[in-house]
């Protein structure tokens, strides 16, 4: 299948990246997800998330951030994803959590720009996103070559 060999690619492009990283792969590990790469928190990465293909869309999911690139078999869509996945790992790219109270209502991939800002590259909501209330964040973004941090607080 297409879609497998490119998750295969994906994964031997991140480990080219990020020679030291452990990246546990499955293949077909239950019904609905047809390949799945945990990377758990290690030297380097304070913590663990996951990736996975499911028919044609390439998961990520790093704490309450849940988004697919699709289709799969889109170089471009694919280098887009590679990218993301590796500016969580080098700490370029960062995830940023908007609550209510305790709960995640919205996950912001986030990377910088060149004028010191951030930008969006993909977002995650639930219908809470809709309530009017104040909202506090969290930042979760790796250390480039260190532990990662989370920051947490408005």
């Amino acid at each position: 299948m297409a879609e497998t060999e490119q998750f295969k690619r994906v994964v031997e492009e991140l480990r080219g990246r990020f020679p030291g990283l452990r990246i546990h792969v499955a293949m077909e590990p239950n019904p609905n997800v047809d390949a799945l790469a945990d990377i758990p928190a290690q030297p380097g990465l304070d913590f663990g998330f996951s990736i996975n293909l499911q028919g044609d869309e390439l998961h990520m999911n790093v704490a309450s951030f849940w988004v697919e690139w699709f289709p799969c078999t889109d170089a471009k869509i694919t280098a887009q994803f590679i990218d993301a996945v590796g500016g969580i790992i080098s700490g370029q790219y960062r995830i940023v959590e908007y609550l209510i109270g305790d709960d995640v209502v919205k996950a912001q991939l986030q990377r910088p720009r060149s004028d010191g800002q951030w930008e969006k590259v993909a977002t995650w909501a639930d219908l809470g996103v809709f309530i009017p209330w104040l909202r506090k964040q969290n930042v979760i973004q790796n250390a480039s070559g260190g532990p990662s941090r989370v920051q947490r607080g408005a």
